[in-house]
């Protein structure tokens, strides 16, 4: 068979074991695994551009799962701070650049020709997951890249969140390691008339 019948993640069965999607599990916060680029593209959502890298990660417990990673290299008017994030995006972006030893065609943005360069390039990510969005829900983020040679994978650990009237508590908290404390705020606010 020829190349296109090789996949990095191992023997090409057939079998619907290997064919079906497995349930998406939530990466754990601070989880650390190699990742080769499926794609590294410019994107635009809600008017906003920047670049989006593909990362599927290649070994450790999550194995096969696809991770995004976006590069806010234009910023990002909606954050608290714009230029910050532009700045730690292009960072972001040339030290990619400097760890797969690929040097920019030119001083303008990068094309999607000279993103796919990239593409099957494989890298140490550090994945984290995001406070939790109105609906309750979180996602993971990409907040590190390392070479490959010599990194360790490590799993990380989930940050469990529950959803309360649109706030959002953290279940592990000073109060809930403190029983005596906690119970006494409960007997103060039996006390509050309103």
């Amino acid at each position: 068979m020829s190349a296109f019948w090789e996949s990095e993640l191992g023997e090409i069965t057939g079998n619907a074991a290997d064919a079906f999607v497995k349930s998406f599990k939530q990466i754990p916060d601070g989880t650390t695994a190699l990742a080769r680029i499926d794609s590294f593209t410019n994107a635009e959502y809600q008017g906003n551009k920047y670049l989006s890298i593909d990362w599927i990660l290649t070994d450790g417990d999550f194995k096969g799962q696809k991770v995004n990673q976006k590069l806010k290299v234009w910023g990002d008017a909606r954050d608290k701070d714009p230029m910050r994030t532009r700045h730690r995006a292009l960072n972001m972006l040339k030290l990619i650049y400097q760890l797969f030893n690929i040097k920019p065609k030119s001083s303008e943005p990068p094309t999607d020709m000279e993103l796919s360069s990239f593409n099957g390039k494989i890298a140490g990510l550090k994945i984290r997951e995001t406070e939790p969005n109105d609906e309750g829900k979180q996602y993971n983020w990409v907040s590190e890249v390392h070479g490959a040679q010599g990194f360790k994978s490590e799993t990380g650990v989930s940050t469990i969140v529950t959803h309360v009237n649109k706030a959002y508590v953290n279940v592990d908290s000073a109060f809930s390691r403190n029983t005596e404390r906690a119970q006494a705020m409960k007997e103060l606010d039996a006390d509050i008339p309103f």
